[in-house]
């Protein structure tokens, strides 16, 4: 009898180990699926802008579009949020070249015309890859750069600027980690015990010193603004918090449209040359 009971406890561990292997399996396999949304085809620049390409370590191509480069003022280096890809931006773009920002930017892998497939680990080297890009090939000083991050793309830019010297970031709707978020999806699910991908945005603003500039929709229901405000309390730098009464996730620029560009220029004007304190 009690080795009957001891094959049933040892049934049961073992079954449970199964299960626990398999939800590890699934959300390792489903972690760059949940993370990208992509949409492939042509992205024709718009008006004001050209297209970029760039040949990475491994060869993919990546692509993007970038206006003139002015001599002096800030660069703006833009990374999207995790779905559709640049096409999608273009009234944005579009709209930021007509308010006078000079913008780099460009689809993850696997989006637009860009070849692969967008992981964490490749969304970042890729950021470093267009970061050189422009400080090596278009000749944009690092104190002229401005990281400016839309939702995911908002912890691409503090990752790459925990790493490499910038004037300032833009953090747009971005979120507090990609475990915060699979913990509000799947609340019922241990998925933050197995998860791999990070995109930790409230570890990197702890490292970082320089100027943030926190935006974010009052009204999204995407990432809830209390993320932005959560950050904004951990940024030890010189920081800014602007939440837009009217705006959703994707549509600050046009619920705020005579203040949105300009208060994207003015931080940009403001950050470049400023002497970043030490951490």
């Amino acid at each position: 009898m009690k080795r009957r009971s001891r094959m049933t406890i040892l049934w049961w561990i073992i079954g449970l180990a199964s299960a626990v292997a398999a939800l590890k399996l699934v959300i390792v396999w489903a972690e760059p699926y949940m993370s990208f949304v992509p949409r492939r085809g042509s992205t024709p620049p718009p008006p004001g802008f050209r297209p970029l390409d760039i040949k990475a370590a491994d060869g993919s191509r990546l692509h993007g579009w970038r206006t003139e480069i002015p001599t002096e003022g800030p660069v703006f280096l833009y990374f999207c949020g995790n779905a559709g890809n640049l096409s999608d931006r273009d009234d944005l773009m579009t709209r930021a070249g007509a308010n006078g920002l000079a913008v780099i930017a460009f689809d993850y892998r696997g989006t637009g015309e860009s070849e692969g497939r967008a992981t964490e680990r490749t969304v970042h080297s890729d950021a470093e890859e267009i970061y050189n890009h422009a400080l090596g090939t278009l000749g944009v000083d690092s104190k002229r750069l401005v990281l400016w991050g839309h939702s995911i793309g908002g912890a691409v830019a503090t990752e790459l600027a925990r790493k490499h010297k910038c004037a300032g970031i833009v953090l747009e709707g971005t979120f507090r980690s990609a475990v915060v978020m699979a913990k509000r999806l799947l609340p019922f699910l241990p998925v933050a015990w197995f998860m791999t991908y990070k995109f930790d945005n409230e570890a990197n603003i702890r490292e970082l010193r320089c100027p943030i500039f926190f935006i974010h929709g009052f009204q999204d229901f995407t990432t809830p603004h209390s993320d932005s405000e959560f950050l904004y309390k951990l940024a030890a730098g010189p920081k800014e918090l602007w939440i837009v009464d009217d705006a959703d996730h994707n549509d600050v620029y046009e619920a705020a449209p005579d203040t949105f560009f300009p208060r994207l220029v003015q931080f940009g004007q403001r950050v470049v040359g400023m002497e970043i304190p030490a951490k």
